[in-house]
């Protein structure tokens, strides 16, 4: 099942409720408004759990709005519905609800995904975690060829940031571009210009530098060589396609690029 994002339900509770716009905490709800609440209480649930960042007392009141429709509709059900909804100290528990979520994001890093507080740039930190967060994502979704394209790109962006930092220079990356050459792993040296490289070079030259080990560079250049199934013909020309174990190879090379570099 596809997950949620805040916004969605935000939307749709605007759409359903619009009085949620008014900010009246005051409303109540009846029986013919039953289908709607439980769509509502339906699609809150089906958001994940890690985009459901607030403050602690917007969380708690949106729990227990939460509740008070859940109780309200199976009170209906087994008894008629005769009296109005109201939800925790006689607030309106929808406008509760649509307050508490319009301070979601609709990205985030999932809770398994690495912090790379080895990047001290915050605000670059903060974007390749949710670079990372999003192949972890659509892992979870069994969204296969997402996965195997997004690990690829986190592993480039990750090994390009830490290639420009010193005290690395270019002279060192010119050096090791040589030796690469040199030993048959690429067919020709990167162009001057780090900007312009490929994923593999990236990957050699990270290698070279011993800036990851050799376990990680196999691991790279399989999620590498999967990533290129993306390209017209590659997979006829392979037999293969994107699936759950393409998908498995492209977390494993970012997870081990990243350990490499926390380390």
């Amino acid at each position: 099942m596809p997950s949620v994002m805040p916004s969605q339900a935000v939307a749709t509770i605007e759409r359903l409720f619009p009085n949620v716009l008014r900010g009246n905490l005051g409303g109540t709800y009846s029986v013919g408004q039953a289908n709607a609440l439980q769509g509502l209480v339906s699609l809150v649930k089906q958001i994940p759990q890690e985009l459901l960042s607030m403050p602690p007392d917007r969380y708690a009141e949106m729990v227990l709005a939460i509740g008070a429709i859940e109780y309200r509709l199976e009170f209906w059900i087994s008894r008629g519905g005769s009296d109005v909804l109201t939800g925790p100290q006689g607030k309106d528990p929808v406008v509760l609800i649509h307050r508490a979520l319009r301070q979601c994001p609709d990205e985030y890093p999932p809770r398994s995904t690495a912090g790379l507080e080895f990047i001290s740039d915050p605000d670059l930190r903060e974007s390749m975690r949710r670079d990372v967060g999003a192949a972890t994502r659509a892992f979870e979704n069994a969204e296969w060829k997402a996965v195997t394209v997004l690990g690829g790109a986190a592993i480039e962006a990750l090994l390009h940031w830490k290639l420009g930092q010193p005290p690395i220079t270019p002279a060192q990356l010119r050096a090791a571009g040589s030796a690469v050459v040199s030993k048959g792993k690429l067919d020709k040296p990167p162009k001057d210009k780090i900007d312009n490289w490929g994923l593999q070079d990236f990957i050699e030259i990270a290698g070279q530098l011993e800036i990851i080990r050799a376990e990680t560079v196999s691991a790279a250049n399989l999620a590498r060589n999967f990533r290129n199934l993306i390209y017209p013909g590659a997979a006829k020309r392979r037999a293969e396609k994107c699936d759950r174990a393409t998908a498995l190879s492209a977390l494993a090379g970012l997870e081990h690029v990243i350990r490499d570099l926390s380390s």
